[in-house]
């Protein structure tokens, strides 16, 4: 059985809400405007912050929701009450972002802080429009764009994440040169997925793994044709692999501890963080605590819950260890996503897994004229 990992990302949900509402979205309850109340942040600076299992390598990431429909002077007030609680100083913070609401207090705020941004954007206009839509079904490519030029000319780094959708396949080209025009450092390619409350995927309609590896090809060779090219997270990961030689990957969503996410009203859980909310009879919904209940998060890691899902997603990764030859590109991949398309954590092949780690994996190598 996996020890439990020091904590590498502590996943704070402000608020539910999100000013969007995209096709794919995992998250329940965004519908909610309710904010984190200032007994939940003492709680989590108490019980998780002043814990031995979080550092000052640890990354808060104020996620779960569309962080900036809160204002700044509300993450000054939280960072603080957190802060004394914890009687220590948060060295490290990151948000992702649609950007649509990014003012010039949040642009200032950001610098002062340093939080690392990530923004969402999905390729060009006619692309992210048909799934990145306001409530009353409007595209959000333009006002994303407006707020990526505010962090340029405030010259503040950012990443990109997009989401491939099967739109996306047959403009590898047009995809890549729309994200690598932001200036952002570094691009993510995260699949159109089944996982929390999304219960279907366009990928998933045929045999799309031929497809989406001519796709990653082609979107390499567009993004490192273009000066000054951004790093993609996924050849960098790919490159981490070789080097290793042998070596596996471990995957933070399996691997205990490494990431706790805390909902807002200070449910607890670890994992994957698209488990928090979701319903489950023999999970108990995935809460393994309540920071208001307990004085150290370690006492998480003897709910029962959380140790009958330890079991059951350890299970799964010696599964994956055994029967697939890709197990030290990804670690035995994620328990949200094998919940999600095959009900149960001790399953293997997912087609996530065949998408974003296997075609993707085996189009780097035949870049690099590698037999597969």
């Amino acid at each position: 059985m996996p020890g439990i990992l020091p904590t590498q990302l502590l996943v704070i949900q402000p608020t539910p809400f999100c000013n969007l509402d995209c096709t794919y979205c995992y998250l329940p309850n965004r519908n909610n405007k309710a904010k984190m109340s200032t007994r939940t942040l003492h709680a989590i600076g108490k019980s998780v912050v002043a814990s031995r299992h979080f550092s000052d390598n640890t990354t808060l990431v104020w996620h779960a929701g569309e962080p900036c429909v809160l204002p700044p002077e509300w993450y000054r007030g939280a960072i603080d009450t957190i802060e004394i609680a914890a009687n220590r100083k948060i060295t490290r913070q990151a948000i992702q972002t649609n950007a649509t609401l990014l003012s010039d207090d949040w642009i200032a705020f950001i610098k002062d802080e340093g939080i690392s941004l990530g923004v969402s954007l999905d390729g060009p206009e006619w692309i992210n429009d048909a799934r990145r839509v306001t409530r009353n079904g409007v595209g959000t490519f333009r006002q994303t764009q407006a707020g990526i030029a505010k962090l340029r000319d405030a010259e503040i780094p950012f990443h990109v994440i997009a989401v491939v959708t099967a739109d996306a396949l047959d403009h590898p080209v047009d995809f890549a040169q729309c994200l690598v025009a932001t200036g952002a450092y570094s691009i993510g390619l995260n699949i159109e997925e089944i996982d929390g409350t999304n219960d279907k995927s366009s990928l998933l309609e045929g045999d799309q793994e031929k497809a989406y590896g001519k796709f990653t090809s082609r979107f390499m060779d567009t993004v490192e044709a273009s000066p000054n090219p951004p790093k993609v997270r996924e050849y960098e990961r790919f490159l981490l692999a070789l080097k290793k030689g042998g070596n596996p990957t471990r995957h933070m969503e399996n691997s205990p501890g490494a990431i706790i996410s805390v909902s807002r009203t200070g449910e607890l859980t670890t994992f994957s963080p698209e488990l928090l909310g979701t319903p489950s009879e023999t999970y108990d919904n995935f809460v393994f605590a309540d920071v208001h209940e307990i004085s150290d998060v370690s006492q998480m890691f003897l709910n029962k819950s959380y140790l009958k899902a330890l079991v059951d997603i350890h299970s799964g990764v010696t599964n994956c260890r055994k029967t697939c030859r890709y197990f030290e590109v990804c670690g035995g991949g994620s328990p949200s996503n094998k919940l999600g398309e095959k009900g149960r954590f001790d399953s293997t092949e997912t087609a996530f897994c065949r998408l974003s780690v296997k075609a993707t994996f085996d189009s780097f190598l035949e870049r690099a004229g590698v037999p597969v």
